[in-house]
């Protein structure tokens, strides 16, 4: 399989766990997209630019289809937004370094479990995905002012939740 090809497939399944909080069903989600991405007739082909942002719109619509259906909460396996977030702490030297890092990263984790999905969707387009604005409007199917607020708005939630995390 293409390297890029993968590597957008892994980011994709990362944004579908994060909503559906669901290994498994991230995987179904993702395989209804791919299916999708194959079969439109109006999709862009695999490699323009705007294929990235329209099979991130087709995984997000397609995992809150899958939420929506499932309307069981079940808790999210860690796993999947940890090793996005270890790749950032993965240059650590040291044990206590780490260790810290790794306490971070779960902090980081459980205050994203915390926010609601509408704050958690828009950070990690942003933040793991690396969208840019317009982008992230395209995807979310609104505004690009819009995707500034809700961005602004979601880390302070971020923010208030790994301040409660660290108090407790």
């Amino acid at each position: 399989m293409d390297k890029n090809l993968r590597r957008l497939l892994n980011d994709a399944f990362k944004l579908a766990a994060s909503i559906v909080h669901n290994s498994a069903d991230a995987h179904d989600v993702i395989q209804d997209s791919a299916a999708i991405a194959l079969s439109h007739r109006s999709a862009p082909t695999p490699s323009s630019e705007e294929f990235r942002p329209w099979f991130y719109k087709v995984v997000r619509n397609k995992s809150i289809d899958r939420a929506r259906a499932n309307q069981v909460k079940v808790k999210r396996q860690n796993d999947d937004a940890s090793a996005q977030i270890e790749e950032t702490s993965s240059d650590v030297d040291g044990p206590e370094s780490k260790a810290l890092a790794i306490n971070r990263q779960q902090m980081i984790t459980e205050a994203l479990d915390s926010i609601s999905v509408k704050h958690r969707e828009i950070v990690m387009l942003k933040d793991f995905h690396d969208f840019s604005y317009a982008e992230i409007a395209d995807i979310l199917d609104i505004a690009k002012g819009s995707v500034m607020s809700r961005l602004h708005r979601a880390r302070l939630a971020l923010k208030e939740a790994i301040d409660e995390l660290e108090n407790k």
